[in-house]
């Protein structure tokens, strides 16, 4: 058995049911989100610009819920408002029976939001129930089986689509496993609590400049690549109208695709060994910048259809490093009592940037239909140039944050 299955196989009680919780409710709400630019916008009609404003609003505010997340989890408990967000996210699921565009989107905000909120606690709760060697690999078994449930979701509403079920019914179903992934939180006993920084960021301090830099470095990255981190409605919504398909099936085939690549590659990038600093940037921004300027090409250039799905797995490939990386930093570099803070800043940073990508994003496609994709994909080349530039310029001694 290799150390990396050794160490994944070792992992707690509590951080598997945090991890299971999280594929049950990506399990319910991915497909939500698969299905709901397509009921908003060819159902009750609305212009696509409306989808980015709504979009802008559900990240956007999901900036401030996320933050409110975190300090909650480190004011009050960490499992309780976990609990208490997961509760509120099948509200995203009725979005999909409201008849009136504005009561529509209100529903999927609300829904929305209740995620952000819920995910920093949460991911502070993991942190904790985790011993420091094997949190990144915590992190990847997260995002794997996260993303995992995300991508069955996808699949399932493209096997109902084919089957000519109605929009709305099928966005209904994810209250169900919405349940069980809120039931998984309330077994997370505690049993075990260790340290939250790992043992090289508590030798460096957590008022070293080291840390410090680092953890400014990773937020204006994280805002950065958040201004290219548009919602995958826009692509699913290319690849109905775009490519001259009559089927809302082809859409939803292009966020399966996005989810099952993530999937893989953050489980897969979570188990090797080396900097996460450098593996962010060159694993994580650097291919999801070159993911959007690929779709940008294949709409410009009125490429085949397969091209167009492999721009999307390069996107998927990139946000399964981030979904990874971004996290193992965070629990590397900030102490115990501000943990949930910590994971709200990065949940903030990203959420900052993408209200005004999604906003930029339905704007845009005023001008044609591949000028949103090169935008984002300037948006992520920036965040990878800027914590790339980490790499540069840090001394030796301080270039060993590992992801382990």
């Amino acid at each position: 058995m290799s150390s990396a299955e050794s160490a994944v196989k070792a992992l707690p009680r509590d951080a598997w049911l945090l991890c299971f919780s999280a594929f049950f409710a990506d399990l319910g709400y991915q497909g939500v989100t698969a299905l709901f630019p397509l009921y908003l916008v060819y159902q009750l009609h609305a212009p696509l610009y409306v989808y980015g404003i709504v979009t802008a609003i559900a990240f956007g505010g999901g900036a401030f819920i996320s933050y409110l997340g975190g300090v909650s989890g480190d004011r009050f408990d960490k499992k309780a408002v976990s609990i208490a967000g997961n509760t509120l996210i099948p509200l995203m699921a009725l979005s999909g029976l409201a008849r009136a565009p504005w009561l529509s989107a209100l529903l999927f905000i609300l829904g929305w939001w209740a995620r952000y909120f819920r995910s920093p606690p949460r991911r502070a709760l993991l942190v904790n129930v985790t011993p420091p060697e094997a949190r990144g690999r915590a992190f990847a078994v997260l995002h794997a089986l996260d993303i995992g449930g995300g991508m069955l979701s996808a699949v399932f509403a493209l096997l109902a689509l084919w089957r000519h079920a109605a929009i709305g019914t099928v966005m209904l179903y994810a209250v169900a496993p919405l349940l069980v992934s809120t039931t998984l939180l309330f077994l997370v006993r505690r049993t075990a609590v260790y340290p939250s920084r790992t043992p090289d960021a508590a030798r460096a301090g957590l008022r070293s400049p080291a840390p410090r830099t680092l953890m400014i470095a990773l937020l204006v990255s994280a805002t950065l690549y958040g201004f290219s981190f548009y919602n995958l409605g826009f692509p699913i919504l290319s690849a109905v109208a775009g490519h001259a398909r009559t089927g809302y099936e082809w859409g939803v085939l292009a966020y399966v695709v996005y989810l099952g690549v993530s999937a893989v590659s953050g489980y897969a990038l979570g188990a090797r060994r080396g900097s996460a600093v450098r593996s962010l940037w060159l694993m994580g921004y650097l291919p999801s910048a070159l993911g959007s300027g690929f779709i940008g090409v294949c709409e410009l250039m009125h490429w085949q259809q397969a091209a167009f799905y492999a721009a999307v797995a390069l996107l998927g490939f990139g946000m399964g490093a981030v979904e990874t990386y971004e996290p193992t930093l965070v629990s590397s570099i900030v102490g115990h009592t501000r943990l949930g803070r910590g994971m709200g800043f990065l949940s903030v940073s990203r959420a900052v940037g993408q209200f005004l990508s999604n906003l930029i994003m339905g704007l845009l496609f005023a001008l044609g239909p591949a000028v949103p994709y090169f935008y984002a994909f300037a948006s992520a080349m920036l965040a990878a140039v800027v914590f790339g530039g980490l790499e540069l310029v840090r001394s030796p001694d301080r270039s060993r944050v590992k992801s382990t």
